[in-house]
């Protein structure tokens, strides 16, 4: 194949003119004594020394959209060989490996950003350890079933002798309030209290 002009290589390779002017100014391709690229080894060039670090763009051979579309397709997967993409012209390797890397970093800063949302929360007070919440509801349970189970044999008696329905209800309720309050007493003294809240 013989040279081609900038623009054809260009062409050639999917890009910007611009970016095949700016790739031969830091040297990441050669050209010709008279100028002209050849297309073989400039590819072989190109693909060899991108820099995968780097946020994709034109001077990848892959533009943002293609990139951005790979990525919005699939977020918690790679995109793969059939994936839909149209293989770009030049080092298709290269590409793929750059829509990959890119997929692959959304992926982690996507988990980074929801462990960094977790532990904000957990350390302002809004979330708490779900094994304390659940010894906490266990030991109120036990507390519950402590007091409300003897409570038919200490009213029992007591309401035997009681011919008056309303004065019954009357001692039944308050001997539920009191239940009531002596919870509400261990409440405030559960998981926001061993958390020192």
């Amino acid at each position: 194949m013989s040279g081609l002009t900038i623009r054809g290589y260009a062409r050639h390779r999917g890009v910007s003119h611009t970016a095949v002017r700016k790739a031969l100014a830091t040297g990441r391709i050669t050209a010709s004594p008279d100028g002209t690229i050849d297309p073989v080894a400039a590819d072989r060039q190109w693909g060899s020394s991108t820099d995968f670090s780097k946020p994709s763009n034109s001077l990848m051979g892959s533009s943002r959209n293609r990139i951005a579309s790979a990525v919005a397709s699939d977020p918690l997967g790679s995109p793969g060989i059939d994936d839909g993409l149209p293989p770009p012209p030049g080092d298709v390797g290269v590409s793929r490996l750059a829509a990959s890397y890119a997929a692959s970093r959304a992926v982690r800063e996507a988990y980074v950003a929801k462990l960094a949302k977790l532990d904000f929360e957990q350390r302002s007070g809004k979330l708490v350890d779900a094994d304390e919440v659940r010894v906490v509801a266990f030991e109120q349970g036990r507390r519950a079933r402590k007091l409300i189970e003897p409570l038919g044999a200490r009213l029992g008696p007591v309401l035997a002798g009681i011919s008056d329905p309303e004065a019954c209800r009357k001692i039944i309720d308050e001997e539920i309030a009191a239940i009531c309050d002596e919870m509400a007493g261990l409440n405030e003294s559960g998981i926001g209290a061993r958390n020192g809240k």
